[in-house]
């Protein structure tokens, strides 16, 4: 019990990703939805890889890879006991 804790201290925050809808990032769908991308131990870590994602995002130029790179523009950092999480 104590290791789960401790883990869960330590990976404290989640960057997620809306769920496509017809090629399109949902941001109206609800936390619980989500995809989780990563795990991190602080908001700022998450907040930094979600601007390199952003940046990512505005220079793909392959169709095939443009709804994921849509997708990853709306990545959203958010701490793991957000009630928003729960189904």
């Amino acid at each position: 019990m104590r290791r789960a804790a401790a883990i869960l201290l330590q990976a404290a925050w989640y960057a997620l990703l809306p769920p496509l809808v017809a090629d399109r990032p949902d941001q109206t769908a609800p936390l619980g939805r989500w995809e989780q991308l990563r795990a991190f131990d602080s908001a700022d870590a998450c907040e930094k890889m979600t601007l390199a994602y952003g940046r990512q995002a505005l220079e793909q130029t392959d169709n095939a890879a443009r709804a994921r790179m849509r997708q990853l523009k709306h990545v959203r950092c958010v701490h793991v006991a957000d009630p928003r999480l729960r189904p």
